[in-house]
């Protein structure tokens, strides 16, 4: 389902209809709306059609539906930097960059989204036309769905988490406007600091724990639905990048035993709907074909667009026993590629797995304790050793705390490569970029640096006012 509306962009007013279906996410089962929002929210069917339609939103084609991911990536140190997305990947872009200004706009536009359904239902509640006990878990996805996308967005457009920072985040937009507030002071809304922002999406995620089931019964709508453990995933992260590792460790500690570590990293991506390590993933199928210019399969893959490649520092991360060296990596024509992404159009786009659960645990014990922490050392062997059996690390291994974080966070590359982590890691470990990335004369950036942050779009800002959409520093 395909939900309609105008990109407030901050400024611009609401559509309050839904329309056209194409098919649902879910289960491939088509079906059509061209109601009316109060039509809609008068009738319980519709709204549980229309709480499907989020998903779909979440499939945004320049944002999580593929292009978010390749971002962070294409930023890190393991890809060479792809020249189709112009000066995004090189740390040269423009307020008037369009792939910029595509992927702000598509991530408010789910945002959006949510507002809606929010206050739609908010409506049918009062109405009595769904219980208490439904719109809570109506809820519950929906702010799922905005805590996910704030994430990325905050962290695309705002430097790195510090606490008592007064840097800017991104504007925090908790209401789906009508049509009357279009030109009017309401939706003129700034930015909200650092801090705030991962209040919010704090806030988002803790509702979804607390008012979804844990599971769901089918193993598809278990990696591709909103569920109180990918709650919990989602806040080990959000702790983590927030430099409180006791909470990281103990959202850890509540996944133990929900998921496991598959026999090989591959299968995880090829098919993640019967994985048992996948937490959350965009769902994707052949009507959801996000086109060659956005599918992850199509960029990453060797025989599709294959415009990214990558770097030999990657595959000098792996000892010549470990199979990800030949099984997330290929060789075609003297360039690597990325093998992770095998169905062309129709990869699920990832989000989470219990792999970074695992590697996000190790980090945080030995940050909490700095030392050479015995059960940090465990996890990192768990992942690792799953595709690398000829390496098995004990303590005496690493000289101090810090040696051991160094290969936890290798781990991660290792591990968790073209999922959408790279720079991201970097930049919260306080790490910046070398010299050369990208051509000879490349300078390094080094940690911290405004070019972090992409800018915000100039467009918006000329129609919001300057005064209260503020440029990031530098643009």
């Amino acid at each position: 389902m395909r939900l309609i509306h105008k990109y407030i962009g901050l400024v611009c007013a609401s559509i309050l209809f839904f329309t056209s279906c194409e098919s649902d996410v879910l289960d491939n089962n088509p079906y059509y709306m061209g109601d009316s929002a109060d039509q809609i929210f008068s009738d319980p069917v519709k709204i549980a059609a229309a709480s499907v339609g989020l998903y779909d939103a979440l499939q945004n084609s320049e944002f999580l539906g593929g292009r978010a991911q390749i971002y962070v990536d294409a930023r890190g140190i393991d890809l060479n930097p792809p020249t189709f997305f112009g000066n995004l990947s090189t740390f040269q872009p423009t307020s008037s960059d369009a792939t910029i200004e595509d992927a702000w706009q598509g991530a408010y536009r789910t945002i959006y989204e949510c507002n809606l359904f929010l206050k739609g239902i908010e409506g049918a509640k009062a109405a009595s036309v769904i219980t208490e006990s439904e719109y809570k878990t109506y809820s519950a996805e929906a702010k799922f769905i905005r805590g996910v996308v704030y994430f990325y967005t905050l962290n695309f457009w705002g430097q790195m988490y510090a606490k008592e920072s007064e840097n800017l985040g991104v504007p925090l937009v908790l209401q789906a406007f009508d049509g009357g507030s279009a030109f009017t002071e309401a939706i003129k809304i700034t930015r909200s600091t650092i801090d705030d922002c991962y209040k919010q999406i704090i806030s988002d995620f803790e509702y979804a724990e607390q008012n979804l089931s844990d599971t769901r019964d089918d193993v598809y709508e278990g990696r591709a639905t909103a569920t109180s453990s990918a709650a919990q995933a989602m806040l080990c992260r959000t702790y983590l990048y927030m430099k409180d590792n006791a909470k990281a460790i103990a959202y850890a500690n509540k996944l133990d035993g929900k998921y496991s570590l598959e026999s090989t990293t591959i299968t995880n991506l090829t098919n993640p709907a019967a994985s048992s390590e996948v937490i959350f993933f965009i769902a994707m199928n052949i009507s959801d074909n996000p086109n060659t210019n956005n599918a992850l399969g199509q960029h990453y893959g060797k025989d599709a667009r294959a415009d990214i490649t990558v770097n030999s520092d990657y595959l000098n991360l792996f000892s010549n026993t470990d199979k990800r060296k030949t099984d997330v990596v290929v060789q075609k024509g003297g360039n690597w590629y990325c093998n992770k992404y095998q169905n062309g159009t129709k990869d699920w786009a990832p989000i989470i797995r219990y792999a970074e659960i695992l590697l996000n645990k190790a980090e945080a014990l030995v940050k909490s304790s700095n030392t050479v922490d015995a059960g940090a050392v465990s996890l990192l062997n768990q992942v690792h050793g799953r595709s690398d059996s000829g390496v098995t690390y004990s303590t005496s291994d690493f000289a101090n705390a810090q040696a051991l974080l160094d290969e936890i966070l290798k781990e991660r590359r290792r591990e968790l490569a073209f999922e959408g982590h790279g720079s991201f890691d970097l930049f919260r470990n306080g790490k910046g970029i070398p010299a050369g990335r990208g051509s000879a004369s490349a300078p390094a950036l080094e940690y911290p640096n405004n070019y972090f942050s992409l800018p915000i779009p100039n467009s918006d800002i000329e129609k919001a006012g300057a005064n209260v959409l503020k440029q990031n520093k530098g643009y």
